[in-house]
């Protein structure tokens, strides 16, 4: 029910397009398509089926015509990009050069097994594409390094012009060959490599998709006049190696008849199998490349785990006809976008005017010049060169271009895994260095300048004002592993040496995404290096496993010493505690210490008695506006999501506000203002709020607060001043 549906919408689709002032632009689009992808196919089947599959050019040809037809049609319609373009992509066509090549093979098995290793090769990639986009994994595939997709990309350039010189006669790869080449084949290797340099220029120049078919017709025209010009038939153009050689009555499809299925070597089969992989996997970085190329240009969102249906569905059809494994190509997508033809008939059009020549037969291909074909070839690779080579230059970093560098060579030299393999080693390596300088300590604060929201007398007060630069903290942040662990340690160490010199160091983990084991020997070996200088280390925020792995790393009577709290206000509470502590153990005679601590705080005191004594004066002149409430120890002052009757003067007793999770906020003590703006409307509260003690409020609602505006502004006025001079205490503001 599901398929007639969508079979139906996409008619209606169909339909409503065909209806539309889209038609025309589709057709125009469609039909240029057909004719620029035609040309590609014909260099392609004339570099994949090349020297000893020279005979097979036809039959070859036919194969990817198939793919271009059958994968552009599948994608057309099933793409959620409206007027997608799909087909065979450069890198998976070269792939598909480095299997014909490697088979040893002659005459019918050689192109049989050929045929049957790009059907196994496209099936395979099919499936892979499905399988990612069933289970939804194409999220995982977008972090394939620029430098590496850039170098691939380059690369690729790389071998097409390799290959494309090899098809006129220049055997690059083969230096001894060079030294041999006759006059004949330079001359004529002239005018492929004059007509793909000069089509780049033109490009570089005009950068109209149809100069190009333009340039190739009008070369062509020239080509076959200068053949008929040296009195030069088509038949000895064909011998001479100027023209392809056809088979009279030779078909373009199908490539062969079931019956030579039995020619098909299945040992050279076999060993075609890391060749067939690494096809899947370079034609699966052309689909990361094009999705991502395709939304940076036409300013869209795709659901990559769709397209990579869409991409699977189309090759495990196209399989079916030998023909090498394609994907959605953003170049001509995005040219669609440009001329208004968004929409599935222009794939249509494309694929059904290739699939008429598909079945027209080979009259065609024999009109086509070699070194013209050899020369489009050639341009592909310079324009990829040129952009992702050359051009990248000017945005890139040194190191980012380097790698781009090194894969481009690595793949010209020795190949396409080899070329990836060295690409991603490198940037890996370049991540390392780069992120290994990155200060992993994100935030340094001394207990003198941060407290914990736990009330304390003013005595204990001084005392952290006084004692608090001896507590160092630190919050980490990113990814702890053996690249910055080490580096971070060694800071670690040296605040040890500060003055004045650390008691305390607190090290914070709730910014910290992961970590791995060198990060917990590092940390354990600072720990260890901690107690044995007398400072005492509190870790807050660490997971559980953080917890646990560092437990394993540390003896005993360390991590008896060590302290370890879930949040940080309780981490600084704990350290605060210790401070005091220590600092009364420390100072000697208790009333001596008690009467200089006296001393350092009289200001502070005086302060706080005299914010008592106007919290007493405003209570007792308020008192026909306030309404008493008592709450027992755990009871909830304040619940979340309960509207408040109104704001509370805590009389006596202590309570503390909490989030979700139970880390404490505030804490409140008697002269102290809970919940101020509920004075102004039952609003419900966010935070609980909860009596540690038996706790006395005083309940100021938003009825009084109106009453008391209206019969003693100034008395109100006072009031609102305490409160805000309040909420800058408690909440550190100010």
């Amino acid at each position: 029910m599901a398929a007639a549906n969508a079979m139906a919408s996409l008619a209606s689709e169909l339909v409503r397009d065909a209806r539309s002032e889209k038609a025309m632009p589709a057709l125009f689009c469609g039909l240029i398509s057909a004719v620029l992808i035609l040309v590609f196919s014909v260099s392609m089947a004339a570099v994949i089926f090349s020297g000893p599959l020279s005979d097979h050019f036809a039959a070859g040809a036919g194969v990817v015509l198939f793919g271009y037809c059958m994968i552009g049609t599948v994608v057309a319609l099933t793409s959620g990009l409206p007027g997608a373009m799909a087909g065979a992509p450069m890198p998976s066509v070269v792939m598909m050069v480095v299997i014909a090549g490697s088979i040893d093979l002659e005459g019918q098995p050689l192109f049989v097994t050929a045929v049957s290793a790009a059907l196994i090769g496209t099936a395979v990639t099919g499936l892979c594409f499905l399988a990612i986009g069933h289970f939804r994994l194409a999220s995982f595939l977008r972090f394939i390094p620029y430098p590496v997709a850039g170098g691939f990309i380059a690369g690729t350039g790389g071998l097409a012009c390799v290959l494309a010189l090899e098809l006129m006669g220049i055997t690059v790869r083969n230096p001894d060959g060079l030294v041999y080449l006759e006059r004949d084949t330079l001359q004529l290797a002239g005018i492929g490599i004059g007509f793909g340099v000069g089509l780049f220029a033109l490009m570089r120049i005009w950068r109209k998709f149809y100069v190009f078919p333009v340039a190739f017709a009008v070369a062509a025209i020239l080509f076959h006049a200068a053949i008929a010009a040296f009195g030069m038939s088509a038949d000895e153009a064909r011998e001479a190696g100027l023209l392809f050689s056809v088979a009279t009555g030779a078909g373009l499809w199908p490539p062969f008849e079931a019956s030579d299925l039995a020619f098909i070597d299945w040992g050279v089969m076999t060993r075609q199998i890391p060749n067939i992989l690494i096809l899947a996997a370079v034609t699966l970085i052309c689909v990361v490349m094009n999705l991502g190329g395709i939304e940076l240009a036409a300013n869209c969102d795709l659901d990559w785990n769709h397209e990579f249906k869409a991409a699977g569905w189309a090759n495990a059809l196209t399989g079916f006809g030998g023909a090498p494994p394609g994907c959605l190509i953003a170049l001509t997508s995005i040219r669609n976008s440009l001329f208004g033809a968004m929409t599935r008939l222009t794939g249509l059009v494309t694929a059904l005017t290739l699939g008429f020549v598909l079945l027209t037969g080979d009259t065609l291909l024999k009109l086509f010049p070699v070194h013209l074909i050899a020369g489009v070839l050639l341009f592909l690779g310079i324009q990829m060169v040129d952009e992702w080579l050359v051009r990248s230059w000017r945005k890139l970093v040194l190191t980012d271009y380097a790698a781009i560098v090194v894969v481009f060579l690595t793949i010209v030299v020795f190949g396409f895994l080899e070329g990836v393999g060295v690409g991603m080693a490198f940037t890996s390596a370049m991540f390392v260095i780069s992120l290994s300088g990155t200060d992993m300590i994100g935030n340094r604060y001394t207990l003198r300048e941060r407290q914990s929201r736990k009330t304390r007398p003013i005595p204990d007060r001084a005392i952290l004002l006084a004692e608090g630069q001896h507590a160092q903290g630190h919050e980490l942040r990113g990814y702890l592993f053996f690249g910055t662990a080490y580096r971070m340690a060694d800071q670690l160490r040296l605040s040890l040496k500060e003055d004045p010199v650390p008691r305390f160091v607190l090290l914070g983990f709730r910014n910290v995404s992961g970590f791995d084991f060198s990060a917990v020997n590092a940390l354990a070996r600072f720990v260890r290096t901690a107690n044995a200088e007398g400072v005492t280390v509190v870790i807050y925020g660490a997971s559980d496993r953080l917890r646990s792995t560092l437990r394993s790393e540390l003896p005993k009577e360390t991590l008896q010493k060590l302290v370890m709290e879930t949040g940080d206000d309780r981490a600084i509470e704990k350290c605060e505690d210790l401070i005091i502590e220590n600092w009364r153990r420390e100072s000697g005679q208790e009333r001596s210490g008690r009467q200089q601590l006296l001393d350092r705080v009289v200001e502070d005191l005086e302060r706080h008695l005299e914010r008592l004594a106007m919290f007493e004066r405003l209570i007792h002149e308020l008192a026909e506006y306030l309404e008493p409430r008592t709450y027992s120890p755990g009871e909830s002052i304040v619940a979340p999501g309960v509207p408040r009757e109104g704001m509370q003067l805590l009389q006596d007793g202590q309570a503390s506000q909490h989030d979700a999770t139970g880390n404490r906020l505030i804490q409140f003590s008697a002269g102290d203002v809970i919940e101020p703006g509920s004075a102004f409307g039952p609003i419900a509260a966010d935070l609980a709020t909860i009596a540690e003690a038996q706790c006395r409020t005083l309940l100021f609602t938003p009825a009084a607060r109106e009453r008391l505006a209206r019969s003693d502004p100034k008395r109100a006025l006072e009031l609102y001043e305490y409160v805000l001079a309040n909420i800058a205490s408690t909440r550190g503001i100010g």
